[in-house]
């Protein structure tokens, strides 16, 4: 006999709440090798930069703790605000993985974060992005509005640390 399963069942990997999961595993291993290469990267640039390894380093756990949290209750609440604000942390999420490629492009050299960015954090954030429990414009509104606030809020955050 074959038995039907229930639509809300969980089933194995791919199941969408596992992508709320797999996204903020993604952005820990990620934030892990930002705040341990970044200060380094940093100190072997030019001097003039007012930007120091261990303000970079506070500003990045603070960011992916943030982020993280944010992911977690998303999987756990799924009422539209807080999904629209998951929406805005994968917004950011992407717009950093274009800036760090952007960045280890444009100057030749490898910028602490990009391949963990590339391997991890973009199909994690896309995936995430995918079932997102949200109607499409809200979806891509809330998205855009994180690639936005991405340089804002980094740069409160960076200001915070400092």
């Amino acid at each position: 006999m074959i038995r039907r399963r229930d639509p809300g069942e969980v089933q194995g990997w791919g199941h969408p709440c596992r992508a709320y999961s797999y996204a903020a595993i993604a952005l820990l291993v990620h934030t892990i090798e930002m705040a341990e290469g970044l200060p380094g990267w940093l100190a072997a640039r030019d001097p003039s930069v007012l930007l120091t390894g261990p303000q970079a380093s506070q500003a990045l756990i603070g960011l992916g703790l943030g982020g993280m949290a944010i992911l977690i209750l998303g999987r756990s609440v799924p009422n539209r605000p807080v999904q629209i604000v998951v929406a805005l942390v994968v917004g950011m999420l992407l717009a950093r993985v274009v800036t760090l490629v952007t960045l280890s492009l444009a100057g030749w050299n490898y910028v602490p974060g990009t391949a963990t960015a590339l391997a991890l954090v973009l199909p994690a954030a896309l995936w995430l992005y995918r079932n997102l429990p949200l109607a499409d414009p809200a979806r891509l509104i809330g998205a855009g509005a994180g690639v936005l606030a991405m340089a804002p809020i980094t740069w409160a955050a960076l200001w915070l640390a400092g």
